[in-house]
């Protein structure tokens, strides 16, 4: 409107009235013409590319948008330099040609990064928000995509560090996509144990320490994890424990600390030594069956570890050692009934058990209720070794399983020489049990403030009949 109020003309580079209005008007009017022509197409094209962004389908990169933006404004300039001014873009190109030259040599670096942003954003199979392994100038690295811009490649690590690549050179490596073709990417970690155990033994520990991975969270279920023997040299066994993770959850670091945990956590409980020992030794074949379970260094590595055995003193651990019955169950097998009198309490060394609960189903009938799992250094029935009471729960061996089982016999011959040991189990029962009955639902525990519990120093010493609570605390 200006143009044609001013100049006579829509189109104020043709306008006849230029001249007569003067030098300032007739240049800035139509100069303002094409650079506003060319700030509507920029924005013309970021609106488009916006769209497409939300819309779901396949995005425009951003680099390209700014590339034909930038094009635009030349092109827009060019025409202002030819038209309104009047001047030659032929002689203009001319006379910078050699400057021109001289600055693509300098920046070439910078040119290739350009070009290289352009095609790793075009690139579908990497795009912002995906976890990728590269090697970068010899160091092993990961982080997720951020975005790709005109000079870098920005990632985040794990500790929220940005990384930034210049683009010529993230175009160059080799990288791994973590998060396609699924989310789920596989990792392994190796662990060498003496060839003189038997394999069918130990692939077993190492599965059920997936197993517990799993059920921590950090491991994905499906694809289901497995272990595989990976190499056999000078008489030391390589295992491999592969398993998924999901990148956007997990950190590999975390997963593999987890893994190895929990492997060596069941290996020492099985008595399972991960040490490399070097010695001349000549023994029967079945001499490496009988390390763990039936070795007392073994079973007194998986008691020290139980919560009510932790307080003993050496050489009552080593009397409960010697004197444990060990049993061997195939899966499936029903370790213990709910409701069955017992006095004794089971510690797992190997495999995993299942616990499971009546719960009501209406019309009187109930069905069983899993509960948790046990793991190896776990125990079962200290209520019913300590107090006498009915086993609460049904146990049952979920895979072949190695359990140790504390006797009343043994306990009752420690609190003899120890009767302050009656007083400190008894806190460490009252003190699980009130956190038990700090978990059930406030209606229930309404339903029983009347009924005064019995407190476990009565229980435990009315049990092994060793007298008053005053002695046992003497």
């Amino acid at each position: 409107m200006a143009s044609y109020a001013v100049l006579g003309d829509m189109l104020g580079w043709q306008a006849p009235g230029r001249k007569a209005a003067g030098n300032l008007l007739g240049y800035i009017i139509p100069a303002a013409q094409f650079i506003g022509v060319a700030s509507l197409l920029s924005n013309l094209l970021w609106a488009l590319a916006s769209r497409n962004d939300v819309s779901g389908r396949a995005r425009i990169p951003p680099l390209a948008v700014q590339i034909a933006s930038f094009a635009t404004y030349a092109v827009m300039i060019a025409a202002t330099i030819n038209l309104v001014f009047e001047q030659s873009l032929g002689a203009i190109l001319g006379a910078s040609g050699i400057v021109g030259l001289v600055l693509g040599f300098a920046l070439r670096g910078l040119v290739a990064d350009v070009f290289s942003g352009i095609a790793l954003q075009i690139d579908p199979s990497i795009k912002p928000g995906e976890w990728l392994d590269f090697n970068h100038r010899g160091r092993n690295m990961s982080g997720k995509l951020v975005d790709v811009t005109w000079r870098t490649v920005i990632l985040a690590d794990r500790s929220r560090n940005l990384i930034l690549i210049p683009n010529g050179e993230f175009a160059s490596m080799m990288v791994i996509n973590r998060s396609r073709p699924a989310s789920h990417s596989r990792y392994d970690v190796f662990i060498d144990i003496g060839a003189e155990h038997d394999e069918a033994r130990i692939v077993p520990i190492l599965q059920n320490a997936l197993e517990r991975s799993v059920a921590e969270g950090i491991v994905v279920d499906k694809p289901r994890p497995f272990v595989r023997i990976a190499a056999v040299k000078e008489g030391i066994a390589s295992y491999r424990l592969l398993y998924y993770i999901d990148m956007a959850n997990t950190a590999p670091n975390k997963a593999r600390h987890t893994v190895f945990s929990f492997a060596l956590h069941f290996l020492k409980a099985a008595g399972i030594p991960v040490t490399q020992m070097r010695r001349m030794e000549i023994s029967r074949p079945s001499a490496a069956d009988r390390i763990g379970a039936d070795r007392l260094d073994a079973r007194l590595a998986t008691l020290a570890s139980v919560r009510f055995l932790s307080i003993l003193s050496s050489v009552d651990l080593a009397t409960v050692a010697s004197e444990i019955g060990v049993h061997r169950f195939s899966g499936g097998h029903r370790l213990l009934t709910a409701g069955e009198p017992g006095d004794s309490m089971f510690v797992v060394s190997e495999g995993s058990l299942d616990v499971a609960i009546d719960a009501p189903e209406g019309s009187g009938k109930s069905k069983l209720l899993a509960v948790a799992r046990l793991w190896p250094g776990d125990c079962l029935g200290e209520m019913s070794l300590f107090t006498g009471a009915p086993r609460s729960a049904h146990i049952t061996a979920r895979e072949p399983s190695v359990v140790f089982e504390v006797r009343k016999s043994t306990m009752a011959e420690i609190f003899e020489r120890n009767p302050a040991l009656v007083q400190r189990i008894a806190e460490m029962i009252d003190s699980r049990q009130k956190l038990n009955a700090d978990a059930l639902d406030r209606s229930a525990s309404a339903n029983n403030e009347s009924n005064q519990p019995v407190s476990a120093l009565d229980s435990i010493l009315r049990f092994f009949q060793l007298g008053s609570g005053r002695a046992a605390k003497r």
